[in-house]
């Protein structure tokens, strides 16, 4: 964490190269904003995860100086996710930002502002509705947005509401710079034409909705992490390249970290340096929950710092308002940034654009 002004710092640290994810402070809600690498693209993109807080993602995404929206994904058609997707979309419209994609999760739910979302959406049909299941994958500027949930399981039961609504949220893994294994199996002198970035020095953030235990049963389950095995024709050897892929250097907890959203073996799996929580200061859930807060801290247990940042806690202390999370191409470490603002109040990014 920065000491010094988190404004300055972040406008000092977003070079060209720099992938910035962003969780809005928006109480009991959540709204995400990703701005992909301006030097891999002909305009500015930035994607839109979930969004309760029109008017504060409107204000993010002015600073950070938005020309292209290559997605807006609503994780699952909860209000607390949903309830400013309609006025940001619009919003968009009205000032000719292209919406290239709308991410649907599939399930539908019974309220008026789920309704009006999609009425929105058959009325704008150049905005490409889709509905990703785990492993669809899509690469922008650089950044590879793979899903990893809802499996296609949970999916085929939306119809019959044979699962948990929270259950049917998009878990979006961001990869930057994708990763390849192939230079790992390169002759030594092979390997010296690579520079270090093809060398896989990559940065992973986990961004989750509200996924709870259904989800994560199986998305560990379809994206198995490698062991060793005598099997000869294996086609990735564990011994040259250690497969994880659900590791992750920043995770946005699920379910504004309550007791059913992760358990202490997926925390384990994923093994975040940072853990971002979007809960408010006053939940009437009583979010963050302490067995989900001891789990997070576990992980990071040799560590001074557990990595835990609330953009709102009833401890006044533990209150970092929106949370920014900033990869720079070549970087190994994530910088992130406590902007300190209420929910009330817009985040005081600089402007970038």
């Amino acid at each position: 964490m920065q000491r010094d002004n988190p404004t300055e710092q972040i406008k000092k640290h977003a070079t060209n190269d720099s992938l910035m994810v962003m969780v809005l402070n928006v109480g009991d809600g959540d709204a995400i904003v990703i701005r992909f690498p301006p030097k891999y693209g002909t305009k500015t993109a930035c994607a839109v995860v979930d969004g309760y807080n029109a008017s504060k993602t409107i204000a993010a995404l002015k600073a950070l100086g938005a020309q292209t929206i290559p997605f807006v994904c609503a994780t699952h058609p909860h209000y607390d996710h949903t309830k400013g997707l309609a006025e940001i979309i619009t919003w968009c419209l009205d000032n000719n930002l292209v919406i290239d994609q709308f991410w649907d999760s599939g399930f539908r739910d019974v309220s008026k502002t789920h309704y009006d979302l999609i009425r929105l959406l058959r009325n704008h049909p150049e905005i490409r509705v889709v509905y990703p299941t785990s492993g669809f994958e899509t690469t922008v500027n650089r950044v590879r947005v793979l899903v990893l949930s809802p499996s296609i399981q949970l999916k085929n039961r939306y119809d019959t509401f044979g699962t948990n609504i929270n259950n049917a949220s998009i878990v979006l893994k961001l990869e930057y710079p994708p990763r390849d294994i192939a230079p790992y199996y390169l002759e030594p002198g092979e390997k010296a034409d690579l520079s270090e970035q093809e060398r896989i020095l990559q940065s992973t953030v986990i961004l989750t909705g509200d996924a709870q235990f259904d989800a994560w049963s199986r998305i560990t389950e379809e994206f198995p992490e490698l062991v060793r095995t005598g099997n000869r024709g294996r086609m990735i050897d564990p011994e040259v390249v250690k497969h994880r892929p659900l590791r992750c250097q920043v995770l946005k907890a699920p379910h504004h970290m309550s007791k059913h959203g992760i358990t202490l073996e997926v925390m384990e799996t994923l093994n975040p340096r940072y853990t971002i929580a979007s809960c408010s200061s006053r939940s009437r859930h009583g979010f963050p929950h302490a067995l989900t807060v001891m789990a997070a801290e576990d992980v990071r247990h040799q560590s001074e710092d557990k990595g835990l940042r609330f953009t709102g806690h009833r401890d006044q202390t533990k209150r970092a308002g929106t949370v920014v999370a900033m990869f720079r191409e070549k970087g190994k470490k994530p910088m992130v940034f406590a902007l300190g603002e209420a929910p009330t109040k817009n985040a005081p990014l600089p402007v970038l654009g």
